[in-house]
């Protein structure tokens, strides 16, 4: 009996402890709940320009806060600081892009790491006749306004199945590496198995070293990636697989 009234007294006291513990965490939080927060509002920049579609956002390097914003259909617009309309056009590749599915188009742009020097941008787009992901090269002019559509090199191409889960984005990382997104290839529940075989580009996403010319393609493989000597059928580009569609 005064085994089970000890035992008793020492389980209130430590439901107490809890319950005081509780009680303390929630006064903190409401304490700092209760401490003023900056005010957050939006604002309309541009309030003149008219975009189609737009799906990627980007600053120009070098150009102090300009900005390019990319177009499903085939345009990327630049704009400036402080203005109420676009700048103008920095590259229209309307006549070989396909936007026809929901999910392809103009995807993504990216500049490269020594645009100051190259004037190099990469961006993805979808093509038709076969249907397409491409991966290009274009030059901009000097003062970085605008880019030239017949400066296009193809850096790859790859076929797409279907006409959504195209993927699309890039990015250069600190590496100096161009990563690139591809999606599975689409219809609906990857029933080509794109995701988990590492044969297919598709489903992936890719480091590549677009600085240089190797092997017969117009890029080079990083000798870090992690199937770069793995042989066989294995894509060597592949950084990561098994996506759905990033």
């Amino acid at each position: 009996m005064i085994r089970h009234a000890v035992t008793g007294r020492r389980t209130v006291q430590s439901y107490r402890v809890v319950v005081a513990c509780a009680v303390a965490l929630l006064l903190a939080v409401a304490a700092r709940s209760a401490v003023a927060r900056p005010e957050v509002r939006l604002e309309r920049v541009w309030p003149e320009a008219r975009l189609d579609r737009p799906v990627h956002l980007t600053p120009i390097p070098g150009r102090d806060g300009e900005l390019v914003v990319v177009q499903q259909g085939g345009v990327i617009t630049r704009f400036r600081p402080g203005t109420r309309n676009a700048a103008g056009t920095f590259l229209d590749i309307r006549d070989r892009v396909n936007d026809g599915g929901w999910e392809e188009g103009l995807l993504s742009v990216a500049f490269a790491p020594d645009f100051a020097r190259s004037r190099h941008l990469y961006v993805y787009y979808s093509a038709a006749g076969p249907r397409r992901s491409v991966l290009a090269r274009y030059t901009a002019n000097a003062d970085a306004t605008r880019a030239d559509p017949g400066s296009e090199r193809v850096i790859l191409e790859v076929s797409q199945p279907y006409g959504n889960h195209n993927g699309g984005q890039l990015a250069f990382g600190p590496d100096g590496m161009l990563y690139v997104g591809l999606g599975d290839g689409g219809s609906g529940g990857d029933p080509h198995g794109n995701g988990q075989n590492r044969a297919t580009l598709l489903g992936s996403i890719l480091r590549l070293d677009v600085s240089r010319a190797e092997g017969g393609r117009a890029y080079a493989i990083p000798p870090d990636n992690p199937f770069a000597d793995a042989g066989g059928e294995v894509r060597p580009e592949i950084w990561a697989y098994g996506l759905r569609n990033p």
